[in-house]
């Protein structure tokens, strides 16, 4: 459950800094070779985070819907429960007093 709550947390991190501000387009620069191979590889680290980003989420999509399902399923069995031993019985002589 603690991890299932550490990613929520970071999807949220992660959805709320994108809404602050968008990301400046990359301009890359006609500059030296090492300059360029660094913003090469900061290229590719953003696009596998964002990668990782778009599966977070569709995991949490699809976390969340599993949750929901199954707590209709237990909604649903909680009403089709027979009563159990500290449950009131009905009144089946119909003179108002519980067994």
């Amino acid at each position: 459950m603690r991890p299932l709550l550490c990613a929520l947390a970071g999807l949220a991190l992660l959805r709320a800094a994108g809404t602050e501000a968008a990301p400046e387009p990359f301009m890359p620069s006609r500059g030296d070779s090492a300059r360029s191979t660094g913003c090469d590889t900061h290229m590719a680290v953003h696009g596998r985070l964002d990668v990782i980003e778009e599966t977070v989420e569709k995991t949490v999509e699809h976390l969340e819907a599993e949750v929901k399902g199954l707590l209709s399923q237990l909604e649903e069995l909680a009403w089709n429960l027979p009563p159990g031993p500290f449950s009131p019985t009905s009144d089946l002589l119909g003179d108002g007093e519980q067994l």
